[in-house]
């Protein structure tokens, strides 16, 4: 497998997020020297990472040869496993999603759901016609917190996947290197790449599902914190006696109100913005919301707080609208107050996490 050096994954991110570009206009979005692009654009087609194409001419300088990243040049898979859900993505080197499954069965067990998984890398890799020794990882985001390294500690709907090395068991199964992290800050990255987060340098992404969480993303980069749980903003809510909110919480409280789902994926299928009982839940978690957004918005300094999850869009909405900052009820010092977060519904569906699951492998070898 090809390695890359730091200003290599500097280039490399720059053709990805710029699609075809010039050298020339490498150099002014990278800062790097027309030697140090050429060269590394140079070695980068050597290894067959990206492609160098015809010059084109842009101004009145010499014309310049156009690069760009090979899509088949290497890909990564990922997986990820909700209480009552999981899914599989396949992601080439462009960061581009090629194929997408639901894995989900009932009970979750992990071995038939890693199963399913290495048939789906096995037969979407030869669809997309990309070598099986050129998948650079697999990426695997679990709903719940760690405990140790790559052992997460999920809800009792996922107790085969609790308090185990995931890393090695499916690494194992896989034959391939695989990234453990919790399903809101994969969740994080996906938007990150695909979504509103990519406007953003530093945000929050809240994850509203079966449970809650939050993805920490700063300078561009996830937070993870010393053990791995950056995010976990439950706690909040306990400690300020406010109720958690959850897509759980909404289904009993529409089951209240006459609307009846079988499940959350039958909930989030059938969403309807005019269902009866939205407007109580949402009254019900307003003070939880705006407890959250006031506390990322000091601790963190955030430029954007981003609602996604398994939320459907209007109901993400909806929430943004519900949130009070403290500012509004106390005065300004001298006629000025700290900048506030801008508050949004996430772009990407409800995919994130297993996009973003995909996507680690790739950011960790190859891509800033």
């Amino acid at each position: 497998m090809a390695s890359v050096t730091q200003r290599e994954r500097l280039i490399l991110s720059a053709v990805r997020q710029a699609g075809p570009i010039s050298r020339s206009r490498l150099i002014r979005e990278t800062g790097l020297s027309g030697t140090a692009i050429f060269r590394g654009t140079e070695d980068l087609a050597g290894r067959g990472l990206i492609e160098v194409g015809g010059p084109v001419a842009e101004g009145r300088g010499q014309p310049s040869a156009v690069v760009q990243v090979r899509a088949n040049a290497m890909a990564s898979a990922g997986l990820s496993v909700m209480t009552d859900r999981a899914e599989a993505t396949l992601v080439d080197f462009t960061g581009t999603v090629r194929a997408m499954r639901d894995l989900s069965i009932p009970g979750m067990a992990r071995d038939a759901i890693l199963d399913s998984f290495a048939d789906f890398i096995d037969e979407e890799m030869a669809v997309a016609g990309i070598a099986r020794d050129r998948l650079v990882g697999v990426g695997l985001a679990v709903a719940g917190f760690f405990v140790e390294r790559a052992t997460v500690n999920p809800g009792l709907e996922l107790d085969d996947w609790a308090l185990v090395d995931l890393e090695s068991i499916a690494g194992e199964k896989l034959s391939a290197p695989v990234i453990v992290e919790n399903l809101a800050s994969a969740s994080a990255l996906g938007e990150r790449l695909l979504g509103a987060g990519a406007r953003f340098a530093n945000y929050a992404y809240v994850d509203i599902a079966a449970g809650f969480g939050a993805g920490i993303v700063i300078d561009g980069e996830l937070v993870r914190g010393g053990h791995g749980n950056a995010g976990e903003v439950t706690g909040l809510f306990k400690l300020a006696g406010l109720p958690t909110p959850n897509l759980a919480s909404l289904r009993e409280t529409l089951a209240g109100h006459g609307v009846d789902t079988d499940s959350i994926a039958d909930l989030i299928s059938r969403y309807d913005d005019q269902w009866r009982g939205l407007d109580a839940w949402i009254a019900q978690h307003a003070g939880s919301f705006s407890l959250l957004a006031a506390s990322l918005h000091y601790v963190l300094d955030c430029d954007a707080i981003i609602i996604g999850g398994r939320t459907p869009r209007g109901l993400a909405e909806r929430i943004v609208g519900s949130i009070r900052w403290p500012e509004a009820t106390r005065p300004a010092r001298r006629g000025r107050s700290t900048a506030l977060p801008v508050i949004l519904a996430a772009e990407l569906p409800a995919q994130a996490a297993t996009i973003g699951a995909g996507v680690l492998p790739l950011r960790r070898s190859y891509l800033f």
